[in-house]
């Protein structure tokens, strides 16, 4: 299978490869029946969309935020840029602003016409693995009725406040995976892109223990962006 995950990443920060290495962790160690995951995709979201949520001094254009996260995944090493990429496809999209589950779709056909019907590089239909946190799955329905189609599943992670009835009442067979993290979850960060930002906007002791979670590109271009 393959990992997708989709967001503003605006910007990037550990948190987001977090997530990939765990589900990637959880298909080839501990699900039933193990998956083997070839690898995982970072999709940025259309600038339509990301300008419209944010002001324009919090905004990172697209461009930028995908250079970001090459730089934070050659950061990272070896270990992590051997398998995950960025995908610029929705990014780039000429009529603005997809959605994430017709990038997923997109994704999946893209990759089945070109590796297994055009190239003949693997024999069998790649499963795409759509990969979000609790918080998207909780507010967008989506997420579930995507995985009804043929190759696509998705992978929901736990977040931190956000209540599990729904998801603990999804079947595995419909495609929904639990990726709960129990045992892990007194060792989460409350790193995300917001705080990154608030951090740099308007510093304080409560945004300080963050810093530690800031990518050295980033820090170079957030501080260059606070100047402009």
């Amino acid at each position: 299978c393959v990992l997708l995950t989709t967001g503003s990443f605006n910007p990037v920060h550990p948190g987001h490869f977090r997530i990939l290495r765990r589900v990637k962790d959880y298909f080839e160690r501990e699900y039933e029946p193990q998956w083997n995951v070839l690898a995982g995709y970072i999709s940025p979201t259309h600038d339509s969309y990301v300008r419209s949520k944010l002001t324009d001094a919090a905004w990172i254009p697209a461009t930028d935020r995908c250079k970001l996260i090459e730089g934070a995944i050659k950061h990272e090493g070896v270990a992590l840029s051997s398998w995950v990429a960025i995908s610029r496809g929705e990014s780039e999209w000429p009529a603005g602003f997809v959605d994430f589950d017709e990038v997923t779709e997109n994704f999946r056909d893209f990759l089945n016409f070109t590796l297994v019907d055009q190239k003949k590089f693997v024999k069998y239909p790649i499963n795409v693995i759509y990969v979000c946190g609790l918080d998207h799955f909780n507010k967008c329905p989506a997420v579930a009725r995507m995985t009804k189609q043929d190759y696509i599943a998705s992978a929901i992670v736990y977040r931190s406040g956000y209540e599990e009835q729904h998801i603990r009442n999804s079947s595995k067979a419909s495609g929904v995976i639990y990726v709960s993290l129990t045992g892990e979850r007194d060792d989460l960060s409350e790193m995300s892109s917001t705080k990154i930002r608030e951090f740099f906007q308007k510093p304080t002791t409560s945004t300080a223990k963050i810093e530690r979670f800031i990518y050295p590109n980033v820090r170079e271009y957030m501080i260059k962006k606070q100047k402009s």
